[in-house]
C-alpha cells in the first residue's frame, strides 16, 4: 500500500503541489483521461443531435479563453492554486461549465429557435468578461512587445502553412474546420519559442523539453507540431466518414493547442 501511495504522490500529487509540470507517467494518464472525457462529451453532443462545425467552434471559443485566462491568473497569484485551477482539474471544470452552457443553449434553441452556438457564444463571453472583471484591479501588462511577437509569428506561420497547402493542392488541409488545428498550434509553438528562448521560461512537457534541449532551441516546436498535425489531420479527413465525429476530433486538437497558447501568452504578458 505504501508503494502505491508513494507512486501516486510522486507522479501525480507532487507535480501539482510543487508546480513541477508534467512527467511521462502523469502525461500518459492525463491523456487517457482526456480521451475518456472527449468520448463522454461527444456522446452527449450526439444524443442532443448537435451539429459540430465551424460555428460550434465559435461558440466554444470563449470557454477556451475562460480556461486559459483562469490558468494564467493562477500563475500570477490572482486565484488560489488548487486541483481545480491547474491541469488536469481545470479541464474537467471548464468542460463541465461548457456542457451545462451547451444544455442551456440547446434548450433555448428548441423553444425559441435561436441557434445554439449563438447562445453558447453569449454565455461564454459573459463568463470570460466576468473572469477578467474579477481581477481587473490586479491586471498589469508588460512584455507587450514579446506578446506582439508571439501573435505576429503565429500569424506568419499560419499564413505560410495555408499557402503551402494550397500550392501542394492539399484541399483536405485547407477546409475551414480541418485547418483549425494549425493556427491554434502555431500560437502554442510561437509562445513556447519566445518564452523559452527569450524570456528564460522552462518547458514543462517532457518530450518537447527533451527535443528543445537536444537542438538548443524551442523553435523545434514548430517542426514537432507539424510532424504530428499533418498526418493526424490527413488521417482524420481520409478515414473518418462521419462528418460530426471528424469535426469534433479536429476541433479537439485545435482546442488543445489554443488553450496552451493563450495561457502562455497571457502568463508572459502579465506582471
Amino acid at each position: 500500500m505504501s508503494i502505491v501511495t508513494d507512486f501516486i504522490y510522486k507522479y501525480y500529487l507532487l507535480p501539482i503541489r510543487a508546480d513541477e509540470g508534467y512527467n511521462f507517467v502523469n502525461s500518459i494518464t492525463y491523456a487517457l483521461l482526456a480521451l475518456g472525457l472527449l468520448y463522454v462529451i461527444y456522446k452527449g453532443l450526439e444524443t442532443a443531435k448537435v451539429e459540430i462545425n465551424f460555428k460550434f467552434f465559435i461558440g466554444l471559443l470563449p470557454f477556451i479563453i475562460l480556461g486559459s485566462s483562469i490558468r494564467a491568473f493562477v500563475d500570477h497569484g490572482f486565484y488560489n492554486y488548487s486541483f481545480w485551477t491547474v491541469s488536469p482539474g481545470i479541464y474537467v471544470l471548464i468542460s463541465g461549465v461548457f456542457l451545462l452552457s451547451l444544455v442551456f443553449a440547446v434548450v433555448i434553441q428548441k423553444f425559441n429557435n435561436i441557434d445554439f452556438w449563438k447562445t453558447l457564444l453569449g454565455v461564454g463571453l459573459l463568463l470570460a468578461v466576468v473572469n477578467f472583471v474579477a481581477v481587473a484591479g490586479k491586471l498589469r501588462f508588460e512584455n507587450l512587445l514579446f506578446g506582439a511577437a508571439i501573435i505576429a509569428l503565429a500569424i506568419i506561420a499560419t499564413l505560410a502553412l495555408y499557402f503551402v497547402f494550397k500550392k501542394l493542392n492539399w484541399t483536405w488541409a485547407t477546409r475551414k474546420t480541418a485547418f483549425l488545428p494549425f493556427p491554434a498550434h502555431m500560437l502554442d509553438a510561437s509562445a513556447t519559442f519566445i518564452a523559452v528562448d527569450f524570456l528564460g521560461a522552462t518547458e514543462k512537457h517532457p518530450l518537447p523539453q527533451l527535443a528543445s534541449g537536444f537542438v538548443g532551441t524551442a523553435a523545434i516546436m514548430f517542426l514537432l507540431k507539424l510532424f504530428v498535425l499533418i498526418p493526424a489531420v490527413w488521417l482524420l479527413d481520409k478515414e473518418i466518414k462521419n462528418k460530426n465525429l471528424r469535426n469534433y476530433l479536429l476541433i479537439s486538437i485545435a482546442v488543445l493547442g489554443l488553450a496552451e497558447g493563450l495561457r502562455d501568452l497571457l502568463t508572459m504578458m502579465l506582471v
